[in-house]
Formats: structure tokens, C-alpha cells, sequence
């Protein structure tokens, strides 16, 4: 089942529905977090079957649900919201613009707070300031508040992820998350929502990567590029009877060399991303931290690597059919699950070596839930909260 796809009205553009930017224009509208995300929840739902909706269509549906649920009020004040303005205005050193409960709660969600309490923190705040009458605020006073209100309406510990991350964002240093796993974990589709939720413009895969490289370079010269990472072994040099014969050792050899041909595109784009000072997330099989030289250590960047796991070969199999039914001019991935679970298991045993972060994919939210827990812990440690600033104190 692939995902339905929203055509825009206004300039005929498509874009995938995400039901995370649903919700928050539901808590625009001051709808509860827990009724919005129901509520989105339900309209995916009735689109799992729709390949297209146009924006129109999509809202005029919305609409229908809200006025259901909560009356005719609610789903005037839905299909109203783009003409209201925000009678508060941020000031910060470059600009003066609308505070917006949807672009603060995205924010918070790109310091790694989860969806539900980032609403309920932007919610909050907004609150806070009507209550004092202002219609303007300075963004030193807004941070101080935004504290505050995670403090006492989420948690400590959000708050103290919340100055974490703006100091880490504050730094000018890139951010590059490295994303490993055999084929079929669910590498895709984990460092898109991570792209999303960390508010990261610039993704790569190795797998687009290597098709790019293939194109342009005769099979000769990189014969195992022309095979599945499992499969490269066929385009080595003829190989010994004794290493055909092994297939757990011709799989390896095969993926060292697809992994050495690579490599010097990998680390081209991961120093690239460190020159230009832009966070990153680049994903693939090829992705072996311990094999990938990263930025120079002079260079200011902040490295995370991750490696995906399937728990067991049943799931993986599963995910291949899946990849397949929603794929279909792709090859049959699944026959070769022996092949495929092997190669895995070489890479977790290199990542268990190295201590790189080993996350199990059984379910796309969870994962996202630890690898942003792990993310957090990491600049928490070298950006540790300045409370002392934040209070005004220093």
C-alpha cells in the first residue's frame, strides 16, 4: 500500500498526507492533542485505499468529522484558520513574524520532543501570552517561556532537551545521522520521518547513490555494483572453489567490495555536508560507521550513527513482501532472505564491536521514539542546558 498522495488546489502541486501536520493544524484550533490525533488517525485510515485527494477535498472531509464530533463551531473555525492571523507578534533580530502554535510545535518536535507534548507545550505558551494581554514578545522572552511552560505543563526533562537543542542549534554545527541496516529494515522510511521530525532538509541514500555511480562508470570497472548489496559477491574476480562454496564468506567479501567502490562518495557527501555546515541524514546498507571516515576533527559537526535491525527472519521476510507488493517493477527480495539475514548479522556484530547505537525496527514510531531518546542524551551531554541564562539569572 503506498501513501496517498494530496493535490494542492492552488498550484497543482502533490505532496505525501502526513498525519503529523494534520494534527498540529488541528491544535491550531486549539483542538486537544489526544482528540486531534484520534482524529487524524481516523481520516488516514478511511485514505489507506485513496492513491489521490485533492487539499480541497481533503479539508471539505476534515470538516465533515469536526463538525460530528465537536459541532458546527469547531468546523467553522477549521475551514477559517488560514484567514486568521495571529494577533501576537515574535520579534527576534532578523525578522518580526505571527507566533503560530503549528510552527513552535514543530520546532520543539526538532529538539526531540514528541509530537503530543510539543503541542501541548506550544499550546501552552500561547496561552500563557494571552493571558498576560501582550500582542508582542522578544524571542529571549519567548525561549524564557517556553521553558517555563514545559517545565510545568510536560516535564523537566523536555525542557531541559529544549535548551539542549536550541544551544546546539545556536553552535552553527552540522548535524550528520548516519543510518546503517541490511536491506528490508526499514531505513527509508526511519530517516524520512527523522528528517521530518528534526526539521533536516538534506537526506541521501546509498542506494540512489550507487545507481548515480553506476550509470556513468562501465560495469567493468565496478562489477559489483551491478548486484544487490547480498548479491555482490557475483561480480568479484573468480573466486575459489572453497570461498563459492561459503556462502557466508562470499556474501561478505562481495558487500566489502560494493562497500570499498562507494566509499569515496560516502565520505564526498558527508564532508561536503560538513564544509556547508548543514545537518545531514544518509542512510543505506552501505552505511558501516565503523568502515566511513566522517568529517576531520577540526571540523564542528556532530555525528550520531545507528544501525537498524530485523529481530527476527519472519518480520524481515515480511518487510520484503510488503517492499515488493508496494514496488512493483522491483525483483523479489524475500528468495534471498537467507542471503539477506547473514549480511545482517555481520553488520550488527560489527556495530555491537564498534558500540554503535544497534536500534530494533519492529514498529516505525518506537524506533524514532529511542533514536531521538539516543539523539538527545548525546547533545544534552555537549550542550548542556544553561539554566542560568534561561532564568535571566546571568
Amino acid at each position: 500500500m503506498s501513501k496517498t498522495v494530496v493535490a494542492h488546489s492552488a498550484d497543482g502541486d502533490k505532496t505525501p498526507f502526513l498525519k503529523g501536520i494534520l494534527v498540529r493544524s488541528l491544535a491550531s484550533i486549539e483542538i486537544p492533542f489526544d482528540d486531534a490525533y484520534n482524529l487524524a488517525q481516523s481520516i488516514r485510515d478511511e485514505l489507506k485505499n485513496e492513491a489521490e485527494i485533492t487539499s480541497s477535498e481533503l479539508e471539505e472531509r476534515v470538516a465533515i468529522v469536526l463538525e460530528r464530533r465537536f459541532g458546527k463551531q469547531v468546523r467553522m473555525a477549521y475551514l477559517a484558520r488560514h484567514q486568521a492571523r495571529s494577533d501576537i507578534i515574535v520579534h527576534t533580530p532578523w525578522r518580526s513574524s505571527a507566533f503560530s502554535v503549528g510552527i513552535l510545535s514543530h520546532s520543539l518536535e526538532a529538539c526531540a520532543i514528541n509530537p503530543k507534548l510539543s503541542i501541548i507545550g506550544a499550546s501552552k505558551v500561547l496561552a500563557s501570552i494571552r493571558k498576560t494581554g501582550r500582542k508582542e514578545i522578544d524571542h529571549k522572552s519567548l525561549r524564557r517561556l517556553i521553558y517555563r511552560c514545559l517545565c510545568d505543563h510536560c516535564s523537566e526533562k523536555a525542557a531541559h532537551k529544549y535548551l539542549a537543542w536550541r544551544r546546539f542549534h545556536n553552535s552553527g554545527r552540522a548535524l550528520i545521522i548516519m543510518l546503517g541496516g541490511a536491506t528490508g529494515t526499514g531505513k527509508s522510511a526511519v530517516a524520512a520521518e527523522l528528517a521530518y521530525r528534526l526539521d533536516i532538509s538534506r537526506t541521501l541514500s546509498t542506494d540512489m547513490m550507487r545507481d548515480v555511480i553506476r550509470s556513468y562508470l562501465a560495469s567493468q570497472l565496478t562489477p559489483s555494483l551491478q548486484y544487490p548489496s547480498y548479491e555482490a559477491w557475483r561480480g568479484l574476480p573468480p573466486l575459489s572453489h572453497a570461498l563459492r562454496e561459503d556462502s557466508k564468506n562470499r556474501i561478505i567479501a562481495g558487500f566489502l567490495a560494493q562497500l570499498s567502490a562507494m566509499k569515496p562518495a560516502i565520505e564526498t557527501a558527508i564532508e561536503r555536508a560538513c564544509q556547508d555546515q548543514e545537518h545531514l541524514v544518509i542512510e543505506g546498507v552501505h552505511i558501516v560507521p565503523a568502515e566511513i571516515e566522517v568529517c576531520p576533527e577540526d571540523k564542528e559537526v556532530v555525528c550520531m550513527k545507528f544501525m537498524l535491525a530485523a529481530m527476527d527472519k519472519q518480520s524481515l521476510k515480511k518487510r520484503l513482501q510488503k517492499r515488493i507488493r508496494e514496488q512493483k517493477d522491483r525483483h523479489s527480495d524475500d528468495e534471498f532472505i537467507d542471503d539477506i539475514w547473514q549480511l545482517q548479522s555481520w553488520l550488527l556484530d560489527q556495530s555491537d564491536r564498534d558500540d554503535i547505537h544497534i536500534v530494533p525496527n519492529i514498529n516505525l514510531e518506537d524506533s524514532i521514539r529511542e533514536i531521538l531518546e539516543i539523539a538527545s542524551q548525546i547533545i544534552l551531554r555537549q550542550f548542556p542546558p544553561d539554566l542560568k541564562a534561561i532564568e535571566g539569572i546571568a
